[in-house]
C-alpha cells in the first residue's frame, strides 16, 4: 500500500519541480513553467546613480500566476557606512507597453530589504518585470531574486483531480473490504 502511495506522489512532485537559471536583465523567453534566478550587481563606479533593469518575458499557451521576491543589500558591519546598498527600490509587473501595471511593491524605508509581487497574467507576449532604484553603497550594491510562473489550473483540471480522488477512494475501500472478508 505504501508503494502505491509513493507511485502516486512521485509524478505530482516531478510536475512541480523545474530547474533554475541565473540571468541578468533582458529577454527571458517563455516564462510558463520555468524558474529564473535574477539579479544584478553594481560596482563602486555606479555609486550615487539610479538604475532601471527590465526583464522581458512571454506567457504561453495559457494563463499563469507569476511571482517573485527580490532581496536587496549586503552589508559588512565592520566597515563604516553600508558598503553594498540600494535605496528607493521598486519592482513591478507591466504589459508590453508599460501602460498596465499588474502589481507593484516599493521599498518603504532603508531597513526594508525584501520586495515581493505576484499576478495572474493571461497568455501574451512582452510582459515586463521592472526593478528600479538608486545605488548608494560606497562599494556598489546588488539585488537578487527568483522569477517563477506556474500554470493556473483550468476548471477541467479540478474536475479531473476530484474524479481521480474518488476513484482512488473507491479502490482503497474495495481493497479494505476484501482484506476483512
Amino acid at each position: 500500500m505504501h508503494r502505491t502511495k509513493l507511485l502516486l506522489l512521485v509524478p505530482m512532485l516531478v510536475g512541480y519541480m523545474s530547474s533554475a537559471s541565473a540571468v541578468g536583465p533582458g529577454y527571458l523567453g517563455n516564462l510558463s513553467g520555468n524558474t529564473y534566478s535574477i539579479g544584478h550587481t553594481f560596482s563602486a563606479l555606479a555609486h550615487d546613480s539610479p538604475f532601471v533593469d527590465t526583464y522581458i518575458f512571454d506567457i504561453a499557451p495559457q494563463s499563469v500566476t507569476v511571482g517573485t521576491t527580490v532581496t536587496i543589500n549586503l552589508d559588512m558591519p565592520f566597515f563604516p557606512r553600508p558598503q553594498f546598498e540600494l535605496l528607493n527600490m521598486s519592482i513591478k509587473f507591466t504589459d508590453a507597453t508599460g501602460a498596465t501595471i499588474y502589481d507593484t511593491d516599493n521599498q518603504s524605508n532603508a531597513a526594508d530589504y525584501t520586495l515581493a509581487v505576484s499576478a495572474t497574467l493571461p497568455a501574451a507576449l512582452g510582459y515586463k518585470f521592472v526593478v528600479a532604484g538608486d545605488v548608494t553603497g560606497n562599494l556598489g550594491g546588488s539585488y537578487g531574486g527568483v522569477l517563477q510562473a506556474l500554470p493556473v489550473p483550468e476548471p477541467e483540471t479540478h474536475t479531473m483531480v476530484l474524479a481521480g480522488l474518488c476513484l482512488i477512494g473507491t479502490i482503497w475501500r474495495r481493497c479494505k473490504n476484501a482484506a476483512w472478508a
